[in-house]
């Protein structure tokens, strides 16, 4: 059974670290960019392995060995609060780590770490897939797979309160794939599972959910889908605001030693203002920092400070927390200047790689450092703060190390990501990536063949050259665990490096100066596709694609003025039409 999972307050660090300094000066990484194009990819698909419910787990769906392809599809049917059962819809998200729960603490983090990463660099970010993983929809992969959690953080806000955790202790009881456990007894972790629902506390998680779908809002190409998010994440703030002090309790699993919750609605406050406009969010977002100071923690799923440093930044660099503190010259301090500052931490170490007091997941830790200086460095090229070349330099080489040392340019010469480049000779903890069903004993799980190289970020060492290579007993949680947090701050962090050095140019087209109304949605003899703004400096392709990833109709866009596309020779339908990277969904 796993400890709390937690950061400890005390940012120390470990004493097996040598006493000899890293230069982050100087840097020279020995990957190519396909190589971060592939890592990011791999890491990005990890999250389509951590579906739930009826959603299309790729690991299922490729383990010849299942023949339920679904898992826990009576979630929200199961008791609630340990009382009565109760009737609700609550399948869906992702599952925590490699078990299947549903934690709402690290499922929000991750679908917020995700869309941030597509926020600020989505050239990043390819359409290789549909959410079923077929052929290409339209749609950059990580919106397909973050939307899987945002559709599941709209059920999660019920009449009679907040749905926060789905699952019990008994999820640890058995080693199978998440099918073949949802078919276990409820004790076991079967079907139909408890839930776990407030209506005075979980407002920190809430927010989170709030900034994913504020984001989800600002950047999913149906609009319908949009508008849906958007009504969802403003319904929900006063939820959150309400109960912002009050941190819900995840039974067993996790603790929250860290009180705080002005990150979290600060977060949420100030993404509901850049998606709407109104100046009330924004003004929540700064009283809600009021007072506050650098936060000395990196990005994991108790701490979004940096993000909220980001946001205000790029808003108003001089915006400051009431006491002449920006919070730009905050988001500097925690790289550079505070004890427990992110480089300076890692300049501690002999390999450039920071290891904190706690111990549970130094990889994933180290990558939230190295997001938040991807988004001071975005603030630099956005020409909102200024920075000398050296410390500048830095920056840049700390993301490029933390991320390289996860992909394994590090001491033991071998990759944490799960699979990359074909290597597995690290474990991680996820069951349904060994794709057994025979719930086998420790000895063969920590033996073993994996059915998946599943692409997730493996918990990480406790020191330099200090790794227990086992997903059961010894250092198996702290060190081989994986997780929604945990592959998160790696996409983040890599995407802000394939952006620059790997950009996807194939697949998306520059059409933000862009808007359509495609119509009818449901049509019969013609399709209307009418520019609302279009500048008209390029032309644009209307591609009419079917169910299959079949162009079926392709046709020009040439000036400001509606294209009529004669669709009598279709047969009935789903189809997309695409235009430039905007896609909208029609019947026939």
């Amino acid at each position: 059974m796993k400890n709390f999972k937690h950061l400890a307050l005390a940012m120390s660090l470990a004493a097996s670290v040598s006493a000899s300094a890293y230069d982050f000066s100087t840097y020279s990484s020995p990957y190519e960019p396909s190589d971060y194009r592939e890592a990011l990819n791999m890491s990005l698909k990890f999250f389509g392995g951590q579906r739930c419910g009826d959603t299309h787990n790729w690991m299922l769906y490729d383990n010849k060995s299942v023949s339920k392809k679904s898992c826990h599809t009576k979630d929200g049917q199961g008791s609630v609060n340990g009382g009565a059962n109760g009737n609700y819809d609550l399948t869906g998200g992702w599952h925590d780590c490699g078990d299947h729960i549903k934690v709402g603490t690290t499922m929000g983090y991750a679908a917020v770490s995700l869309l941030v990463a597509y926020d600020l660099w989505p050239k990043a970010f390819q359409d290789n897939y549909d959410e079923n993983y077929g052929a290409k929809n339209g749609i950059p992969d990580v919106l397909d797979e973050a939307k899987i959690a945002t559709d599941y953080f709209m059920k999660c806000f019920l009449p009679e309160g907040f749905c926060y955790y789905v699952g019990s202790p008994g999820d640890h009881n058995v080693w199978m794939t998440s099918s073949r456990q949802s078919m276990q007894s409820v004790e076991n972790g079967g079907d139909p599972r408890p839930v776990w629902i407030s209506s005075s506390m979980g407002g920190p998680q809430a927010a989170n959910y709030i900034s994913a779908l504020c984001l989800m809002a600002m950047h999913y190409p149906d609009n319908e889908y949009k508008l849906k998010c958007r009504e969802a994440a403003i319904s929900a703030y006063p939820f959150a605001k309400a109960n912002k002090s009050q941190h819900a309790p995840i039974p067993q699993f996790y603790s929250n030693p860290n009180p705080e919750w002005t990150d979290e609605l600060s977060l949420a406050a100030v993404l509901l203002h850049k998606l709407t406009g109104e100046d009330r969010y924004l003004n929540d977002a700064t009283q809600f920092m009021a007072g506050k100071w650098e936060s000395n923690y990196p990005l994991a799923w108790d701490t979004m400070t940096d993000f909220v440093y980001y946001y205000l930044a790029s808003i108003d660099p001089s915006l400051d927390n009431g006491s002449g503190k920006k919070f730009s010259e905050m988001h500097y301090n925690n790289i550079f200047n505070t004890d427990a500052a992110h480089i300076k931490t890692a300049e501690k170490s002999s390999n450039g790689f920071p290891y904190y007091s706690s111990r549970w997941g130094t990889n994933k830790l180290a990558l939230g450092g190295a997001v938040s200086c991807a988004l001071y460095k975005k603030l630099v090229d956005d020409e909102n703060v200024t920075v000398t070349e050296s410390d500048l330099a830095k920056i840049n080489n700390y993301v490029t190390r933390i991320v390289d040392y996860v992909m394994g340019n590090n001491e033991f010469n071998h990759t944490f990501l799960h699979g990359f480049k074909g290597d597995m000779t690290f474990r991680i903890h996820h069951r349904n990536a060994m794709g057994r069903n025979d719930n086998p004993p420790t000895y063969v799980k920590n033996s073993c063949d994996y059915m998946f190289a599943s692409g997730g970020v493996i918990g990480g060492p406790s020191g330099v050259g200090q790794f227990e290579n086992v997903i059961e007993g010894g250092a198996s949680y702290t060190e081989t665990e994986g997780g929604c947090d945990y592959n998160a701050p790696f996409v983040a962090a890599i995407a802000s490096i394939a952006a620059s050095v790997c950009p996807d140019v194939t697949s998306i087209d520059d059409v933000e100066a862009v808007s359509m109304n495609v119509y009818p949605s449901v049509f019969s003899d013609y399709i209307i596709v009418d520019p609302v703004v279009y500048s008209g400096t390029e032309d644009l392709n209307i591609n009419v694609i079917n169910s299959f990833g079949q162009t079926v109709m392709m046709e020009k866009m040439t000036s400001y003025q509606p294209v009529v596309l004669n669709t009598s020779s279709l047969p009935k339908g789903v189809y997309i039409v695409k235009i430039g990277n905007q896609t909208h969904k029609v019947i026939k």
